[in-house]
């Protein structure tokens, strides 16, 4: 005989006065059978979790590492804090242009608004960064030239163009959706930048 016998039959009772006829097929295990059949189903299991415990090890990891970075950016956040105020001055700006604190605050005004960049933008607006030169000072008129040179006291008497202040519009309007907002621009002139 082998491991599995199988024994059909025919049964015939009766349901609500009519004769059924039921198919009944059983399927007998030998304990061979159910032992082989038990081992390699807790083979499949073993391998699966085993398998399983890498992924495990990797999610781990990862969730210590994501918790780690979190807790260096929440430093940075620290460290790069300014309390707010309504008014800044240009003088108030200048020692915040990164250069003597590594970790602090860095603010730029744009149009007549000031930011802490900090945090944010260290790797733009920190020493020797592409944007330095803008970094504890108004920066509208590099935004709006696209410039990251210096204009002579003549070049600053000229006021901007329309094609200059909707270029300027469109860098205001990144950076005051990255970069906290910490005042405003002592005598800011509106009409000098505005479209």
């Amino acid at each position: 005989a082998g491991l599995f016998s199988y024994r059909h039959h025919t049964s015939r009772h009766r349901h609500h006065r009519r004769w059924r006829h039921h198919d009944i097929t059983e399927l007998r295990a030998e304990p061979m059978a159910v032992l082989v059949g038990g081992l390699l189903t807790a083979g499949a299991a073993a391998s699966w979790w085993a398998s399983g415990s890498e992924q495990r090890d990797k999610k781990a990891k990862y969730a210590e590492w994501e918790a780690k970075e979190q807790a260096y950016r929440d430093e940075r956040r620290r460290l790069a804090y300014i309390e707010p105020r309504d008014v800044w001055s240009e003088a108030d700006l200048r020692p915040y242009d990164g250069s003597k604190d590594e970790d602090g605050p860095i603010l730029l005004a744009v149009k007549g608004d000031v930011f802490n960049v900090g945090y944010k933008g260290r790797q733009f607006y920190g020493p020797g960064a592409e944007y330095a030169i803008m970094a504890g000072r108004d920066a509208t008129r590099f935004l709006a030239k696209n410039s990251l040179e210096e204009e002579s006291e003549e070049d600053l008497k000229v006021p901007l163009n329309v094609a200059e202040r909707a270029n300027l519009e469109v860098w205001y309007f990144t950076i005051k959706n990255k970069y906290e907002l910490v005042g405003a621009l002592e005598n800011y002139d509106p009409g000098s930048a505005d479209l």
